[in-house]
């Protein structure tokens, strides 16, 4: 029998999931130490995975099942005050439901495959130098990317106006493509979205022109299916043109079209 192991609890209101990232020198019966910490404070290990980081340090990242009245603070500092531990950060992931450890890897209800950010945005250099409006086919492809992300999150989450934003936030740091924070009035359908640490900004290298149309697309894509609404998204700042981040604008889109068209008008602006 296979069982996918999900890094998920959102559902256990007794509990948070709480991940923590854990330096520590590579000392016989170091690891050890550390998982035993974890199972004597009754956290409960989800998934983990090991770095090598050099030769004489290694990196353990792990996501632990807490009881919710754990301060996650403190508990990060009694990590630290292990002997082998040089350093601990952590965060709290309200939903954790972002992929599975099994064959094939399972990412938000479909099969996913790991691949190097350079690669991907090789992908996209490719089609920007080479393929007539291609800003325009990687906002269609971001576009279903988001509409798939909100309606699969619509199906096993109570996704509404109090968390709508957090769950993009967290499916984006999860899967590794950035940090946002998110601004967008339920009422109005008008705000912005930062990204900072953007994985196709960063590795795109300079450029003339904002290079995240994907990520626009799948912004808005994402807010359309959520908000059964026409929704615009525009990137109109850009790590990759020298900004400090990237920022993205959101509107509802005029009546009379789709949000796929009205999403390809803006980006020819």
């Amino acid at each position: 029998m296979v069982r996918d192991l999900f890094m998920f609890a959102g559902f256990n209101e007794s509990s948070q999931i709480v991940w923590f990232k854990i330096i520590y020198s590579k000392e016989p019966g170091a690891l050890s130490l550390i998982t035993d910490f974890l199972e004597k404070e009754n956290a409960f290990i989800m998934f983990g995975h090991l770095d090598n980081i050099t030769q004489k340090t290694g990196e353990y990242s792990v996501f632990t099942e807490l009881n919710k009245d754990v301060d996650p603070d403190n508990f990060a500092r009694k990590i630290k005050e292990l002997e082998v531990v040089s350093e601990v950060e952590y965060g709290i992931s309200e939903y954790g439901m972002v992929y599975s450890v099994d064959f094939p890897l399972n990412v938000i209800g479909v099969r996913g495959v790991m691949a190097r950010a350079l690669t991907i945005v090789d992908i996209i250099k490719t089609l920007n130098q080479s393929a007539p409006h291609a800003e325009g086919l990687l906002t269609i492809s971001g576009l279903k990317g988001g509409i798939h992300a909100a309606k699969y999150f619509k199906s096993i989450l109570n996704l509404n106006d109090s968390n709508f934003a957090s769950v993009l936030a967290e499916l984006y740091k999860g899967v590794g493509w950035g940090i946002l924070e998110i601004e967008c009035d339920p009422k109005t359908y008008e705000g912005k979205i930062i990204v900072k640490d953007s994985f196709i900004a960063d590795v795109y290298g300079g450029s003339d022109q904002p290079v995240c149309a994907f990520m626009s697309g799948y912004f808005a894509g994402y807010l359309t299916e959520y908000f059964g609404k026409n929704i615009s998204v525009r990137e109109v700042s850009c790590k990759a043109t020298g900004k400090k981040v990237c920022e993205h604008i959101i509107s509802l889109a005029p009546s009379g079209g789709t949000s796929q068209e009205y999403q390809l008008r803006g980006e020819k602006r």
